[in-house]
């Protein structure tokens, strides 16, 4: 056979030449710059095919009135027309043309008639693939789409267990999580790992006085001071009612003692307007350092760890409030 070309049925139900095309320009009629060879359905031997699902021939196509317009240069000696048909539907039409008239035989006929239906079927399962592909890639991004939901939910329900509601700050759970990796990395590395126990001095004469409202304001505002003081690796946490903790590491207690003393300073000049009235407040801090000699005596004892800092903050109201007392032994016994 001399020239073998396929027209591929459109959406539009038009006949278009594949030659040059792509499987998604053929199947969308969009050809960007090419201008392939098209066909209405019934217009020429090509679209009769089509339209009547039925084996079209011309055996001389130089002496045939339907190939009067085309360019006799162009004109093909014989030519059949054969359409593609799967289970009804119709996929295109398979040209095949000779340079000389009288050239195709009942052989090539039967030849044509089998050779259509493998096309067809050829055809249908690649459209079945695409089909295919096309479901299973969505489904991936649908899946993909869900599991990005699923793990954004997740960090979000994560943030919520771990943080405080009107703060913002982290709360208890995470504090404690976070605490015992810190004693790890104590007893690793020999750093000091200071612990603040914070109590707001009066705090519930703010309630009493000015309403819960306000007493939330407070809290708000002293949480944000906080955080403005904390370095990248300290921890600052709500730990309950008006107490705050902060855990911080720092060469030796001197040095934690000297970041407690601007944490209250800090907390004592922040200033608010109630009631037309100038609100302040103070707070009492109970600090306790922990060692690598204070994990060797006493081994990783959280909650005795978080109750020391609690002594010494008890201590600094005994003593007038806002102010720091660093625990040492001799407290327990008060």
């Amino acid at each position: 056979m001399e020239r073998c070309s396929f027209f591929i049925k459109t959406k539009d139900d038009c006949l278009v030449n594949l030659t040059g095309l792509s499987a998604g320009e053929a199947s969308s009629g969009e050809h960007g710059k090419h201008n392939p060879l098209t066909f209405k359905i019934g217009e020429g031997i090509i679209g009769l095919a089509a339209q009547l699902g039925e084996l079209q021939k011309c055996p001389d196509c130089h002496n045939d009135e339907r190939f009067a317009f085309v360019d006799k240069a162009f004109t093909p000696g014989s030519i059949i027309s054969v359409p593609v048909i799967v289970l009804g539907e119709l996929f295109g039409v398979l040209n095949i043309s000779h340079p000389e008239a009288h050239y195709f035989s009942d052989w090539h006929l039967r030849l044509l008639a089998i050779y259509k239906n493998m096309l067809g079927q050829l055809i249908s399962n690649f459209r079945l693939l695409k089909k295919m592909e096309l479901q299973v890639m969505q489904k991936t991004e649908h899946l993909e789409k869900a599991l990005a939901e699923a793990s954004a939910l997740k960090k979000r329900y994560e943030s919520l267990s771990m943080k405080d509601s009107l703060t913002g700050l982290y709360n208890r759970r995470f504090f404690y999580a976070q605490v015992t990796q810190s004693v790890a990395r104590t007893a690793r590395n020999g750093d000091t790992l200071c612990l603040l126990l914070i109590d707001l001095d009066s705090f519930k004469a703010i309630n009493d006085k000015y309403g819960h409202s306000c007493g939330d304001q407070v809290l708000i505002d002293v949480a944000k001071a906080l955080q403005t003081e904390m370095r990248d690796s300290d921890i600052v946490a709500r730990f309950g009612g008006e107490e705050f903790v902060v855990l911080f590491s720092h060469p030796d207690a001197s040095n934690g003692l000297a970041f407690a003393e601007r944490i209250r300073k800090v907390i004592a000049e922040l200033q608010w307007i109630f009631d037309r009235q100038l609100v302040s407040i103070s707070a009492s801090i109970g600090m306790f350092c922990v060692t690598q000699q204070t994990l060797h005596e006493q081994g990783e004892d959280i909650d005795s760890f978080i109750h020391y800092a609690d002594v010494a903050m008890y201590q600094a109201k005994r003593l007038g409030k806002n102010q720091v007392v660093i625990f040492s032994e001799s407290l327990l016994d008060l």
